[in-house]
């Protein structure tokens, strides 16, 4: 994820009115969805080409690297505080280590 980060922050890929775009192009980027383990709903996923590499990221992962100008540190997680997956807003974002967001989830259930 840290040469993906580096792309973000140097402005390759961005954000605006919630879509990743790569500078450039006319269009934003295709999302997919992920469904993950043990739930019916899935989190927006884009796949970023650059320099010849893919690297494929959450959309809370880059709107989250783009606000802040920061990595993700390794073991952290990006958490959506209202726990509505489709909710990438920046200020809906919180970036904790994986222990605490596992326990973020089973505090909600």
């Amino acid at each position: 994820m840290e040469e993906a980060s580096e792309w973000i922050i140097a402005g390759v890929f961005y954000v605006e009115d919630g879509r990743i775009w790569k500078r450039g192009r006319d269009e934003p980027l295709a999302e997919r969805e992920q469904v993950r383990n043990r739930c019916e709903y899935g989190d927006a996923r884009v796949d970023l080409w650059y320099d010849g590499k893919r690297k494929s990221l959450f959309v809370s992962q880059i709107v989250w690297i783009a606000n802040t100008g920061q990595s993700i540190p390794p073991n952290f997680e990006i958490h959506h505080r209202d726990e509505d997956y489709t909710n990438n807003e920046f200020i809906n974002l919180l970036c904790v280590h994986a222990l605490d967001h596992a326990k973020l989830h089973r505090e909600a259930e």
